[in-house]
Formats: structure tokens, C-alpha cells, sequence
């Protein structure tokens, strides 16, 4: 098999990975067009911008573009709205791209499933069949509930690595950078402040995971060495019961599980604490925002609706 998971991994599944790395890519179209809507909403009907009476009105869906050496086409003149039904109509094209997003992320997510789920059953098919190619003598010094947990549980998270291993970086990634392109296009200080936050998170959460790979391959090992010790006390019952060895065999297992326990624990503390610091730093972000976006929009230097936006 393929020493390295991600090479494995892209060896079988490139044309299903290439497929929704383009659809993660498109989705980020409506991605970028939601967040800018809340600032048209904001200046044009609530706060009236261009609404100098009530009797005016603004155009709607107007399909315009410039070409070179040809000039402006026109393609749909749109529609003249007064204030209050453009109000109606920009909050139902932000619904719309609500639910848009909503089957972009549904459609990645079921497909990520179903890939993971077709090289989980890859792998643990080529797991049975190295294990048939195993010589005689291999059988009797492994055993059968090591490796059947192995093929069983241990691969189970390979399911959904493999669907994660391309598509949740270029998905997080892609909205993080366009969230972060508009926010600069917004306000360049508010760009630096959301970079500067990213830039954190980035620098310290990959750090604090590396002990959660570390306690989730020790839980991994000595949960496969309960599951062999428990074979053994099946396969060796008699001899057990006959030397009366029975004490032994539960202070055994009490030492295993307690070693399991002390590593479950560590994890779920390192887990949530990780959690807890991603959170609070996300948490700050806004704060930060409404402390100079605040300053900027007092001063002139931003308008309330790309404030909105922007948090």
C-alpha cells in the first residue's frame, strides 16, 4: 500500500477530488455576493441612500457590462422600485443566496461522505487481503481481535479524512480569503485587523492539535492492547480458572483501563481547550470591529452599511 495517506488518497480519488474542488470554487460566487448585500440593504432602503424623496425609485437586476472596443451592453434595463420594494426585494435576493449557499455546502458535504466512504471500503478491502497473503506462522503470533479492530475501528476515521483531506482546506480556505478580500475592499484598517486575527488562530491552533494527534494515537494503541488482552483471557479461560489467576487478570485489565482513562481525559482537556481559545479569539474579532469600525464611521471614514457587512 501507499506509505504516504494524502498520495493514497489522490491516486483514487483525483477525478472525484478535482470535481469538487471546482464546486467548492463556484461556491464561492454567491459566497461573496451575500456578504455585500447587507451593505446595500443598509445604505439604500433602511438608511435611504438615493431615495432623496418619496416618490423616487432605484433600478433592480439591471444587467449591464462594459466590453473593450465595443462599449456598454445592455442586457436587462431591470426594474424601478420606491424604497420600501427594494427593501422587499434585496432582503428576498439575500434569502435567496441564503439557501443557494445552504445546497452548495449540502451537495459538498453528502459527496465528501460518499467519497470517503468508497475509500474506506478500498482500504479495508486491501487490509483483509494483505492479511490472507500473511504466512502461517504470522497468524499465530497476531491476534484475531487486534486485527480485527484494526480493519473495523481504526480505519473508521479514514472515511472522513479522505473526504476532508482536499476539500475542507480549499472550502475553509476559499472563504476565509474571500471574506478577507471583501473586508480589505470595505476598509483597509478593518482588513489588517481581520488578518492580524487570522494570522493568530493560524499560528497558534495548529500547534496546540499536534498533542490531540499524539493522545488520539495513544488511545489508539492501548485500545487495541485491552482488545487483544481480552482475547487472550478468552482463549486462555481455562488455564486461567485452573491456576486460579483470575485476580491477576482483573488488576491487569484495571491498570489498561486506567491508562486509557488518564489519556481519554488529557484529551478532552487539550480538545476543549483548543475550542475554547479558537472561540475566544473568533469572539474578539467582532469586538474589535465594532471598537474602530465604530471610530471609522463616527469620523466619516466608513458608512454604517460596511460596518454591518463587514461584522
Amino acid at each position: 500500500m501507499e506509505p504516504r495517506l494524502s498520495r493514497y488518497i489522490w491516486t483514487y480519488t483525483r477525478k472525484q477530488q478535482l470535481f469538487i474542488l471546482f464546486v467548492v470554487a463556484l461556491s464561492m460566487i454567491p459566497y461573496f455576493m451575500s456578504f455585500d448585500l447587507p451593505k446595500q440593504i443598509v445604505n439604500g432602503p433602511i438608511q435611504g441612500k438615493g431615495f432623496d424623496d418619496p416618490a423616487a425609485t432605484q433600478t433592480f437586476m439591471a444587467i449591464s457590462f462594459d466590453l473593450p472596443w465595443i462599449g456598454t451592453v445592455h442586457l436587462f434595463d431591470g426594474f424601478q422600485l420606491d424604497r420600501l420594494s427594494m427593501l422587499y426585494a434585496l432582503s428576498g435576493v439575500f434569502l435567496l443566496l441564503v439557501v443557494i449557499n445552504g445546497l452548495f455546502k449540502l451537495y459538498i458535504n453528502t459527496y465528501k461522505g460518499r467519497l470517503g466512504e468508497r475509500l474506506l471500503r478500498r482500504i479495508r478491502f486491501e487490509l483483509v487481503d494483505r492479511v490472507l497473503r500473511f504466512p502461517p506462522g504470522q497468524f499465530k503470533r497476531m491476534k484475531g481481535a487486534e486485527v480485527a479492530s484494526m480493519v473495523k475501528d481504526e480505519v473508521e476515521p479514514l472515511g472522513g479524512f479522505t473526504g476532508e483531506a482536499f476539500v475542507s482546506p480549499a472550502l475553509l480556505g476559499g472563504q476565509a480569503l474571500t471574506a478577507l478580500f471583501f473586508i480589505f475592499v470595505q476598509n483597509f484598517w478593518l482588513g489588517l485587523i481581520a488578518a492580524f486575527m487570522v494570522g493568530i488562530q493560524g499560528f497558534i491552533i495548529p500547534r496546540m492539535r499536534r498533542r490531540l494527534l499524539v493522545l488520539g494515537r495513544e488511545r489508539q494503541l492501548t485500545a487495541r492492547e485491552l482488545s487483544g488482552r481480552i482475547s487472550e483471557i478468552f482463549d486462555g479461560i481455562s488455564t486461567i480458572r485452573g491456576y486460579d489467576t483470575t485476580n491477576y487478570e482483573r488488576a491487569d485489565v484495571a491498570s489498561r483501563l486506567g491508562r486509557i482513562f488518564r489519556i481519554r481525559y488529557d484529551l478532552y482537556q487539550w480538545k476543549f481547550l483548543v475550542k475554547f481559545i479558537n472561540n475566544f479569539l473568533a469572539s474578539v474579532t467582532p469586538f474589535l470591529f465594532y471598537i474602530v469600525g465604530g471610530y471609522l464611521a463616527l469620523n466619516g471614514q466608513l458608512d454604517i452599511g460596511q460596518l454591518v457587512a463587514v461584522i
